[in-house]
């Protein structure tokens, strides 16, 4: 903008008025037009004329501006406001590429029939003018009924204002993407109906499905809404028309019962739950689960910090497109204070529709603009250690008992998947602290390189995880990698620990290790069929040449083919009594030379990146 307009002073003024960009985006809204709209500045800044006006304008008015922008010359009309409920004058000056717009009531008013046609929410016809509209409607035509899916249970999660924000969304996108000459009426709450000239019913079908998977859903799993569709004929009557669609209506809407849950606060949590689940880890877990919460309560913001004695600190965030940008530092300690200390003292969820009113409310907070909030303790072992929060930015958001509901729910399941991942841990570390002894055990017998085992391991765990690996999978590696030479313990002294070359017969004996140590580990209860693989398979070689089976290429478990490349750079860069030390520049390059030999390729590509940093 010019260093010289001072667009803030605009909200002074009693009239519509806004800014757009040479691309037609709105860079500023007055303070009259966010409420004669009943809209937030982040739900139309940065967006087209045709996106963020209640109505789609007509082409010749789009062209007006086109004109108007293109030219850079100052550029006046009327037009109809249906939400003026008559004839407005638009006045726009050019600005910086763009445009100043100027919506001014004119005395001239239309009929009042006129100012009522349109539902005031919505933009679509009112029932009764739906209908005189219809009665002017060449035949054949397409009917359509929509039916809002869930929108009782919105309205009481998210409060009516929620409610009412999800049915202008799913309106406005059917709206604005109905072909040309098509009607588009208010039936009922959350009942629309379309009429679209023509018989092609498959069309409307199509854009329909299109626009159903690009609105938000009232909740995972269930479609924003239902529709039932039939072609109006010549000759039959409109009521015959609408019972058809109705019907159809019924039958999609009774399919939608029987595959999904009636009960709200089951639909919300189902595939939450599932989700949930497949985690492992629990930054994953705690992101996802604010991210959740953001979509399902409609809220801007979610934080999740954690609690050490008196003072909390953030650790997670998750915001909406669109939210405004608010710099929030992470891991930075500070007090309890505000709504923060009243969860500790009452051990329980603290909310507040209007947080800038409220005693305790803090003054940063309130200057960046946060209006309601929703504060749930997250306990381990029965202890708050942590806590989720939910924000709105601008705008005021209905606090609901199933709102708090959803939001404890949701910590309750954090809890559980958190404590489950501790207790994973605990026995994971355990049981790795038993196979590093194991093969500290092996080592000192075989008289290699102390180390050798914690380091093939730590190789491989960072190997494993370059390529992918899924949690179980890495779990299994590294305790393959523990146990991969269990079979030395019955190879004879004199032949592990012979410092000169083995004849034919003693290598024949030290290879049978491999076998002997994957017999050994499969009498153990629990070990995979990955871990038994890393230790009978990880002598095999790409080309098919090594043992004990020669499997080549991929007849090699992966496990098996991503623990050899450890095995052999560790014993290349150790010393041992029959060799010295190579240096990791020479052992590298010797990876590299074995590359589609003895080594698979993708997994040596995958090493040198890691070795490589």
């Amino acid at each position: 903008m010019s260093s010289v307009l001072n667009p803030q002073a605009f909200d002074l003024v009693q009239d519509v008025m806004y800014i757009l960009d040479a691309a037609r985006c709105f860079i500023y809204v007055n303070a009259f037009t966010l409420k004669s709209w009943n809209v937030q500045p982040y739900e139309i800044l940065g967006k087209t004329l045709e996106e963020g006006l209640p109505m789609r304008p007509p082409q010749d008015v789009i062209d007006i501006y086109q004109h108007a922008i293109n030219a850079q010359e100052r550029t006046e009309f009327e037009t109809f406001g249906h939400r003026h409920g008559g004839w407005v004058g638009v006045i726009l000056y050019p600005h910086e590429g763009g445009v100043i717009v100027h919506v001014r009531r004119l005395l001239q008013v239309a009929p009042t029939s006129d100012a009522l046609k349109h539902d005031a929410l919505t933009g679509c016809l009112t029932r009764q003018a739906f209908l005189q509209a219809q009665e002017f409607t060449s035949l054949p035509a397409v009917l359509a009924l929509i039916d809002l899916n869930r929108l009782k249970a919105v309205n009481s999660l998210r409060g009516h204002s929620g409610g009412d924000r999800h049915i202008r969304q799913v309106t406005h996108s059917i709206l604005e993407r109905l072909p040309e000459g098509a009607l588009m009426g208010r039936w009922g709450g959350d009942e629309f109906i379309i009429l679209v000239p023509g018989a092609d019913i498959t069309a409307l079908e199509d854009l329909l499905e299109q626009i159903e998977e690009s609105v938000p859903t009232p909740f995972p799993g269930v479609p924003a809404f239902s529709a039932g569709l039939t072609i109006w004929h010549a000759g039959n009557p409109y009521e015959r028309a609408f019972a058809l669609a109705d019907e159809r209506l019924n039958e999609r809407k009774e399919r939608l019962n029987e595959t999904v849950p009636g009960d709200w606060e089951a639909l919300a949590f189902v595939e939450f739950s599932k989700y949930l689940e497949t985690l492992h880890d629990p930054n994953d877990i705690i992101q996802h689960s604010l991210k959740n919460l953001l979509h399902l309560l409609d809220f801007d913001l979610a934080l999740s910090t954690s609690w050490e004695e008196d003072a909390q600190y953030v650790t997670h965030q998750a915001r909406r497109s669109n939210t405004p940008a608010w710099d929030i530092p992470l891991h930075v300690r500070e007090p309890l204070s505000g709504l923060a200390r009243e969860v500790q003292r009452t051990q329980q969820t603290v909310w507040s529709t209007d947080y800038p009113s409220e005693p305790d409310s803090r003054p940063a907070l309130v200057k960046l603009g946060v209006k309601s909030i929703i504060l749930t303790p997250v306990r381990s072992q029965g202890k708050i250690t942590a806590m989720l929060t939910l924000l709105t930015m601008d705008r005021w958001q209905t606090i609901t008992s199933h709102m708090r509901k959803v939001v404890e729910l949701t910590a309750l399941r954090l809890e559980h998947a958190l404590e489950l991942r501790r207790v994973v841990r605990e026995v994971h570390t355990t049981l790795e602290a038993g196979l590093l002894t194991l093969g500290l055990v092996l080592e000192a017998r075989d008289l290699e390189t102390h180390g050798h085992t914690k380091r093939a391991v730590k190789w491989a765990a960072q190997l494993g995880v370059a390529l992918g690996l899924h949690p179980v999978d890495l779990n299994s590696l590294q305790a393959g990698a523990y146990l991969h030479d269990l079979g030395k313990l019955v190879i004879p002294d004199a032949i592990l620990q012979k410092p000169g070359e083995l004849t034919p017969e003693e290598w024949g004996i030290m290879q049978t290790h491999t076998v002997r140590g994957w017999e050994l580990a499969s009498r153990l209860p629990g070990l995979s069929a990955a871990v038994l693989a890393v230790i009978r398979f990880h002598h095999e070689r790409w080309d098919g040449t090594g043992y004990p089976d020669s499997l080549s290429g991929e007849e090699i478990p992966l496990a098996a083919r991503i623990f050899a490349v450890c095995d052999v750079y560790d014993a290349l860069i150790s010393k041992r009594p029959y060799k010295d030390s190579w240096h990791p520049r020479e052992a590298i390059r010797e990876i590299q030379r074995q590359s589609g030999r003895h080594f698979d390729p993708q997994v040596v590509k995958a090493f040198l990146a890691v070795a490589l940093g």
